[in-house]
């Protein structure tokens, strides 16, 4: 079982899955192999620079070696960051499920933010004109919490997908029932009418054209709304 599948109640579906836009971890990368190479560069120059003078020592250790040693140290360090950095990517995701979305943060302690579909007020959608050409952007969720209760997910991949989707699960939700809900429909939200039964069933079987419901629970749907006839 995956950590993610281990933080879901119990009929709790995943929908969506996202994560930050990997142009956000090349950037980082290329940032820290740049600093690489300066280092190297300022090691290779300060021994240049001192192998004219080899008396010159600290500790019994000749200045260029000692400068390039430490370059060298620091490289190392900046590629564990890196390593971290990649690490810390791939671990980190935001998964909006027929109930909930859930922000997983952190590498090895773990960091886990949820907001309730029907608490959501708005969504903000914030793409600068690299985001539109690479697609990615900034997602800002507003909670009934006001703006202590605002929920960021900065630079994610495709965000009108990701808005999108969260907006067809919040929408699911107020009208009664989750995509995949094999409880029925919540209580004191229920079907009346002969119309209001088309409507639903016409709904369902456009969740289930976009492979969303499987054949099967599209008809024990229909089954259970014809029943109530």
């Amino acid at each position: 079982m995956s950590y993610v599948e281990s933080l879901l109640g119990r009929g709790e579906q995943i929908l969506y899955i996202a994560r930050q836009h990997i142009f956000v971890l090349i950037v980082n990368i290329l940032t820290e192999l740049s600093l690489i190479a300066v280092l190297v560069a300022a090691g290779v120059a300060s021994n240049v620079a001192f192998s004219n003078n080899p008396t010159a020592t600290i500790g019994g250790i000749s200045i260029s070696s000692l400068i390039l040693l430490i370059c060298i140290v620091i490289s190392v360090i900046v590629l564990i960051s890196g390593f971290l950095d990649f690490l810390r990517w791939n671990s980190e995701q935001i998964v909006i499920t027929d109930r909930r979305v859930l922000q997983i943060r952190g590498v090895f302690n773990k960091r886990v933010i949820d907001s309730s579909l029907e608490k959501i007020n708005d969504i903000e959608l914030r793409q600068s004109i690299l985001g539109r050409i690479f697609n990615f952007g900034t997602i800002e969720i507003l909670t009934a919490s006001g703006a202590e209760g605002a929920n960021v997910m900065d630079r994610i991949e495709a965000p009108l997908e990701f808005k999108r989707a969260l907006l067809e699960a919040k929408h699911n939700l107020d009208r009664g029932y989750g995509y995949l809900d094999t409880d029925g429909y919540t209580p004191g939200r229920p079907v009346g009418g002969a119309i209001d039964i088309q409507r639903t069933l016409e709904e369902l079987a456009r969740l289930r054209d976009r492979g969303i419901l499987s054949p099967e629970e599209f008809e024990a749907k229909k089954r259970d709304l014809l029943s109530r006839i």
